[in-house]
């Protein structure tokens, strides 16, 4: 990319629900750097290129009116600090650097952002193309709502990031909770508050969730799958980019709002349209054996005994199986988050597993290998 400097309008659809007593509020507290008018920019070496991404910012009237005296220099002192946190995640740390070139969100508040209806309503009263009105050409919003309760159908406990899309994320206090709200949910911490910004932009910038890959229910073997520590898996206290990630917010680098102010949903990445199998067991192929494949949803985090593929290896331990019939066609995001495959030796039935992300599949893609990838499944 040549231009030293990319700016655009970003807009995300945020609900951020907060505590509606002050005291415990991390909302109502001053920040402890000072809130800027100007873009927020970490520095950068002169070589290095830097995109800068403006965030529209709604906020309900009642925490503007009772947590910042409906002052906006306030709401901005607190964004200000908030994004600042944001954006050191993205830019790296102790030389460690993750993307092509430094990411920085620039919030935008003004008193006239101010909303008077329920968040939920809002949110839903300007779905799809409409949704472009209340964005006023910037291709991301964010509507904060720092006090639930004061309108009925407010969303609780939500963080919502279709693929790529505008709208990136919904907080709430912990009002669903057992206590009804007396304690102030952890999300509103300084930093966690910056971890899940950073975490809901990514989707915006093309990155699925993580975490929704794991198995922590398996009913064929008992093991469960953990997905690469990634921001875009568990978030919480995380500072580290996976390279899948990399991957897609690089390739996403040149995204942006048509002469409309629309905002296109970003392409999801596609998979090698074969994936081969080759299983070893202590280096020799696995010649003959049977492999079955157990699928589960993302978001499912379960494996169910059902099997949805099957094929026999080659007397080279290998077997080829479409990445559409593996993962799902591509489109809002992967269908199938990971796959176990199973290997049953056809000396004497002894079975083996390995899981198979579809990040990774997809990694290889983004890599250049749009044809063919092979899972390499060694046992011992």
């Amino acid at each position: 990319m040549k231009q030293t400097k990319l700016t655009l309008g970003l807009c995300m659809a945020l609900s951020l629900f907060g505590a509606c007593g002050t005291e415990d509020n991390p909302l109502s507290q001053k920040p402890e750097t000072p809130g800027t008018e100007k873009p927020l920019e970490p520095e950068s070496p002169d070589n290095r290129p830097v995109w800068t991404f403006d965030v529209k910012v709604m906020l309900d009237r009642k925490t503007y009116e009772t947590h910042y005296s409906a002052d906006p220099s306030i709401v901005k002192d607190k964004l200000g600090y908030i994004f600042k946190r944001a954006n050191e995640l993205y830019h790296g740390k102790k030389d460690v650097v993750y993307f092509d070139a430094d990411v920085v969100f620039n919030p935008v508040f003004k008193a006239e952002y101010v909303y008077d209806e329920s968040s939920e309503l809002l949110f839903e009263r300007f779905r799809d193309d409409k949704r472009k009105e209340l964005r006023e050409g910037y291709p991301y919003l964010a509507i904060i709502d720092g006090c639930i309760g004061d309108h009925e159908n407010e969303r609780t406990h939500t963080d919502y990031t279709p693929w790529g899309s505008e709208v990136v994320c919904m907080f709430d206090n912990n009002n669903g909770a057992a206590d009804a709200g007396q304690s102030v949910y952890a999300i509103l911490s300084q930093y966690k508050t910056a971890e899940a910004f950073a975490h809901e932009l990514g989707h915006g910038r093309g990155v699925p969730d993580i975490y929704g890959m794991a198995v922590t229910s398996n009913e064929v073997n008992g093991e469960r799958f953990s997905p690469i520590t990634c921001i875009m898996n568990n978030c919480w206290g995380g500072d580290s980019w996976s390279e899948y990630s990399q991957l897609l917010i690089n390739r996403n680098k040149d995204i942006v709002p048509d002469d409309s102010g629309a905002f296109h949903a970003l392409d999801e990445p596609e998979y090698p349209r074969d994936i081969f199998f080759k299983a070893t067991l202590a280096g020799q192929p696995l010649a003959g054996a049977c492999i079955n494949v157990y699928k589960s949803r993302i978001y499912d985090n379960t494996i169910k005994a059902q099997v949805q593929h099957t094929a026999t290896l080659t007397d080279e331990g290998t077997c080829k199986i479409s990445s559409g019939e593996l993962f799902g066609t591509c489109g809002n995001g992967p269908q199938y988050g990971v796959v176990l495959v199973e290997v049953v030796d056809a000396n004497g039935g002894s079975k083996y597993y390995q899981f198979v992300p579809a990040y990774d599949a997809q990694v290889a893609f983004l890599k250049g290998e749009q044809t063919s990838y092979t899972v390499e499944m060694a046992f011992k």
